[in-house]
């Protein structure tokens, strides 16, 4: 092989090698960034924080549960989270992550969760559940919720 080919033989390489490499970085950074998204989640559940709640959806997005009518937008959130809320006390949710797929236009983001509440009668409950997000990147750099889809489900921890 004369040198000139392997020199671009190698030079192709080493540029395909680092275009994968920038993807693997940029997936890493919004993979983090939606990693915060979660725990911002999170923490509004536990401070009981509807406005905080409602700051994590996108202009356009859409709030989907079985039980509940469809929310739309960061102040139908704020409201849905509002009146949900009202009469629950020392909320927690966890978030445990099954797959993440990362473009760079949007995010799916596929799970189970546990939230913890205790109702206005005092009684303790946890319930658990599943669901996907669509995740887009909002023009600050943060990710926001696009869409959300999520049910309860039949799993229990084991005691």
């Amino acid at each position: 092989m004369r040198t000139s080919t392997k020199t671009s033989l190698l030079l192709l390489t080493l540029a395909l090698a680092a275009c994968d490499g920038t993807r693997t970085g940029v997936a890493a950074a919004a993979s983090a960034k939606i990693d915060s998204l979660n725990a911002r989640t999170a923490h509004a559940y536990r401070s009981a924080d509807p406005r905080a709640y409602g700051a994590l959806y996108a202009d356009s997005a859409v709030f989907e549960w079985p039980a509940f009518n469809s929310a739309r937008g960061p102040a139908g959130l704020e409201a849905m989270a509002r009146d949900n809320w009202r009469t629950l006390r020392d909320m927690d949710l966890r978030l445990h992550v099954a797959e993440r797929r990362i473009a760079p236009d949007h995010a799916t983001e596929f799970g189970a969760f546990e939230q913890d509440y205790t109702d206005s009668a005092g009684k303790r409950f946890t319930e658990y559940g599943r669901y996907v997000t669509l995740l887009v990147p909002g023009e600050d750099g943060d990710w926001r919720i696009q869409r959300f889809f999520g049910f309860e489900d039949s799993t229990r921890a084991r005691r």
